[in-house]
């Protein structure tokens, strides 16, 4: 069920295409997987893999993933511990981060992101997706939504009080962090303020 309203409730599809066609995709906070299967489900050409510090998720995506047909799709998942951003030989084509950083006090979040960054190869990108805080309305009933899926219903693990970040203030952590950054919205026809910002780094400073 968690599945099915996540799917329902989030613009993976427009998220998708801004995600690198082909190359290897590292997703931290994959959870069950939903993002990242469908990543490499629509790009035989992606190397996806998926991080996630919940145990449980990763052994049901994992089974997932198991009766996925031979050749379908090239996805790996993993449990890591929390912050943890895998080191991978010329760093990873692109990292996605889907609705993770509010999840984070505003410290971690910086770190982690400064790791992200760290972590990518050259020209390679770092697609963030977030609820805004703004419209007050959407953002409202997303937050409502999070506080009973953490607090209450313990769908999502965090050992943290909730920081939803405004898109404006992710994309000063991308720009302090010395990507080239540009947001988007992808909350048209949603009831969430879905979000998204991509940090691109530069050949200058990689």
């Amino acid at each position: 069920m968690h599945c099915h309203v996540r799917w329902w409730t989030a613009p993976f599809a427009a998220l998708e295409a801004e995600v690198p066609r082909q190359g290897a995709i590292l997703e931290i906070g994959c959870g069950h997987a939903l993002f990242s299967t469908y990543l490499a489900l629509t790009s035989r050409d992606r190397q996806v893999r998926g991080v996630d510090i919940d145990a449980d998720k990763i052994e049901q995506a994992g089974a997932a993933i198991a009766r996925l047909a031979p050749g379908e799709a090239d996805i790996a998942v993993e449990h890591r511990p929390s912050g943890d951003v895998p080191v991978r030989s010329g760093g990873w084509d692109a990292i996605v981060l889907v609705d993770v950083l509010y999840l984070l006090s505003p410290v971690a979040r910086r770190e982690l992101i400064g790791r992200c960054v760290d972590r990518l190869a050259p020209d390679g990108v770092l697609v963030v997706k977030e609820v805004d805080t703004s419209p007050r309305f959407k953002a409202a009933v997303a937050q409502f939504q999070e506080l009973l899926a953490t607090k209450v219903f313990r769908f999502t693990a965090t050992d943290h009080d909730l920081h939803f970040p405004s898109a404006d203030e992710l994309r000063r952590l991308l720009v302090d962090a010395g990507l080239e950054v540009r947001t988007d919205r992808l909350d048209r026809g949603y009831f969430h303020p879905h979000c998204v910002v991509i940090g691109t780094r530069s050949l200058r400073t990689a």
